[in-house]
């Protein structure tokens, strides 16, 4: 069993520990040069601010709707995430740090409520970071991410969060019957490990939703791609192939 730990919205999120005035407001990070939009607020978002879309794009916006931009303090981030990712690999035998938001944890062998850990684990980051944060488990290692991209499932854990955070959420416990109405209501782009270019790619051959995923020709898939396309539906069908990598990487930042 895996989980992905994952802060929402990081960069905001870190600007908003240190500027409370900030909570509840649209609010943009900008890239290095301030050229373009890395990270977006919710609120944002709802303004249809764009994922690297150029400032001078959205710049009206300013005036009016009140989104605050502000530049980006690499520093500042890398020092909260790595806050963030020794509190939560204090819960589980096995971590990988995938990116600065984003741990994987591996619960192999761990007898214990993965619902409560995971309740447990967000509460102890907000409370010792001010960091919000997803918490997806899932067998295979591509389900956990699910839930902290799109976390509006009907089985999330109906326990209340601060907010409007996403809830907890373990896929482990949903039956397969469940589970692949869940995967043809789910962007392809939504799996772990598949990004925008592959998405586009994958649309172009009619896969659009994670169950056209789970149900497309391996072999092919592999030519087309890569053997991590192959392991990954490998992952969504049940057979594990992926690991956790205790070793953390060095910082890109």
């Amino acid at each position: 069993m895996f989980a992905l730990v994952d802060v929402n919205n990081m960069y905001v999120s870190c600007e908003r520990v240190f500027r409370p005035s900030l909570i509840g407001r649209p609010v943009v990070v900008l890239s290095n040069n301030d050229g373009a939009c890395i990270a977006r607020s919710n609120e944002a978002k709802d303004l249809g601010v764009k994922m690297a879309q150029p400032w001078f794009q959205v710049r009206h916006l300013e005036r009016e709707a009140g989104l605050i931009a502000l530049s980006a303090n690499f520093e500042l981030y890398g020092d909260m995430s790595s806050r963030m990712m020794s509190l939560v690999g204090q819960y589980a035998p096995r971590q990988e740090v995938y990116s600065i938001d984003e741990s994987f944890l591996d619960f192999e062998g761990v007898p214990a409520d993965l619902d409560k850990i995971g309740r447990d684990m967000r509460a102890r980051v907000l409370q010792w970071t001010g960091l919000p944060t997803s918490v997806g488990f899932g067998p295979p290692r591509p389900w956990p991410s699910w839930p902290t991209t799109s976390p509006r499932w009907p089985t999330a854990n109906p326990a209340p969060m601060p907010g409007n955070m996403p809830r907890v959420c373990n896929l482990g416990a949903v039956p397969r019957a469940e589970l692949e109405q869940m995967f043809q209501a789910t962007d392809v782009s939504h799996v772990w490990g598949i990004g925008r270019r592959t998405t586009a790619r994958l649309n172009e051959g009619g896969i659009r939703n994670v169950l056209d995923l789970v149900h497309a020709d391996i072999t092919t898939l592999r030519r087309q791609f890569s053997v991590v396309i192959e392991k990954t539906v490998l992952e969504l069908r049940g057979t594990s192939c992926l690991d956790v990598d205790d070793e953390r990487p060095p910082s890109s930042r």
